[in-house]
């Protein structure tokens, strides 16, 4: 039996991403609009009047908020690292066990991945929203003990801060772009599943120190989703490459 219509028209690309990632963004962004006290709520729940946001400082969510630039540090290396002895040993890692779901690396893998990292979080959320959007972070905001006036998401304001979007929301997602590319075999889903979790700790972590808003961290996911996606559409595009094949991997 063939799906019904509806789900084929959702399932079609536009920009080479699902037209049902579109409209989720859309959706979601259209309901942080008109309902910014959504953030404002979400907020709240980590705020203690007269404190301040307790978790903020503490060495655990210092080690998750710092855990970011370590990962990207260390980890776009070995990416690249990866790569290499894949090439020097036929896209295979020497691995003593016979079972398969060993991490191979081939070098379009790699120059998407880097261009993930570099357009995502590098381009679009830090070097042209968060420099250029102002909104207050929700630690600085009067709602919150602050001097700085609040602003929903998408509003341009003249704060100087740069909550909008989440620098660390993007970083932390971009492994579970990783994590689709590289991991394979039965142990998929386990990587899957560490870098999804990693991502949400990071977001715990920013919410609770107060350093972003709810709308900040879901903004700066859907942005590397439609990205990631869209990156990976027309490079199947561009390259011929089998949809049935590796192009189902993300």
């Amino acid at each position: 039996m063939s799906p019904p219509r509806w789900s084929r028209w959702l399932g079609r690309p536009f920009l080479y991403a699902p037209r049902w990632l579109w409209l989720a963004f859309l959706g979601i962004s259209l309901l942080l609009v008109l309902f910014p006290g959504i953030d404002l709520a979400v907020s709240n729940l980590f705020y203690t009047p007269g404190v301040g946001f307790t978790a903020r400082g503490t060495w655990f969510e210092r080690l998750v908020h710092e855990s970011t630039y370590w990962l990207l540090i260390l980890g776009v290396p070995a990416l690249i690292g990866l790569w290499w002895v894949n090439r020097k040993v036929g896209g295979r890692v020497p691995n003593t066990s016979p079972r398969p779901g060993r991490f191979t690396l081939s070098g379009r893998d790699l120059a998407y991945l880097l261009l993930v990292l570099a357009l995502g979080p590098g381009l679009i959320v830090n070097g042209l929203l968060k420099e250029q959007w102002g909104r207050a972070r929700p630690v600085n905001c009067e709602d919150f003990g602050g001097t700085q006036v609040f602003t929903p998401a998408f509003v341009v304001s003249d704060q100087g801060g740069k909550s909008f979007s989440s620098g660390h929301a993007a970083g932390s997602a971009y492994w579970v772009v990783v994590a689709l590319v590289l991991a394979q075999g039965p142990r998929r889903r386990y990587w899957l599943g560490l870098a999804v979790g990693y991502s949400l700790l990071v977001a715990w972590a920013r919410l609770a120190a107060g350093g972003h808003f709810f709308s900040d961290i879901l903004i700066s996911w859907f942005i590397l989703a439609l990205l990631a996606w869209g990156l990976y559409g027309s490079r199947l595009s561009v390259f011929g490459m089998d949809r049935a094949g590796r192009g189902n991997r993300i």
